[in-house]
């Protein structure tokens, strides 16, 4: 019989209800506790058994500056891209040039107004203002719908663009109609949607 206690034993006295020590346990069965080994692991010849406590905060205050600028930056430059509503006002607006006429012609009295030329985009025809980015098959809704505006677009003209079966169009419209903002997208009476810009 051994003179050190079990795994067998020491499960026994975990699962008693009795509320005594293991060294209470150990004695009643009048057997020891055994000891810890020594062990020839590196660390703990080199630790000795004591915690390794690190007290470099620099890392940690460098990590979140880095973060925290990279965020601001981040923001600046969506400032930038995508206005808000609230930030429509910020909008560059081309500005009107004047424009003084050759010698041969004859002077007017006054300068010429003329209006530089104005590149076409989207974003320019179209003032939707979108709660979040698009996603490419979004982008690609939306455009057919910029495309057809004020027109009923059937769901199987999407899924037909998007090559996907007519079932898996209306997800997009969905996310279409949470993105953009105010009720522009709409149920047409002939059963497909409209959008009103």
């Amino acid at each position: 019989m051994s003179e050190y206690l079990s795994k067998e034993e020491i499960k026994q006295w975990r699962s008693s209800l009795e509320k005594i020590t293991l060294e209470e346990f150990a004695a009643r069965l009048g057997k020891k506790i055994e000891e810890s080994k020594p062990t020839n692991d590196l660390v703990d010849k080199v630790l000795k058994g004591k915690p390794v406590v690190s007290y470099d905060t620099t890392y940690k205050q460098t990590h979140a500056e880095r973060l925290s600028a990279i965020a601001e930056r981040a923001f600046e430059r969506e400032q930038q891209i995508a206005p808000t509503p609230f930030s429509i006002s910020k909008i560059q607006t081309p500005e009107i040039k004047k424009v003084k006429p050759e010698k041969t012609v004859k002077k007017p009295d006054k300068p010429i107004d003329v209006k530089p030329k104005k590149v076409k985009s989207l974003r320019e025809e179209v003032r939707v203002v979108f709660k979040k980015a698009l996603t490419d098959r979004e982008q690609k809704v939306f455009d057919y719908f910029t495309q057809h505006k004020g027109e009923t677009v059937y769901a199987k003209d999407l899924a037909e663009l998007l090559d996907l079966p007519r079932d898996y169009v209306y997800k997009y419209i969905k996310n279409l109609r949470a993105k953009i903002e105010g009720d522009k997208l709409e149920n047409s009476e002939k059963g497909g949607f409209v959008l009103n810009i």
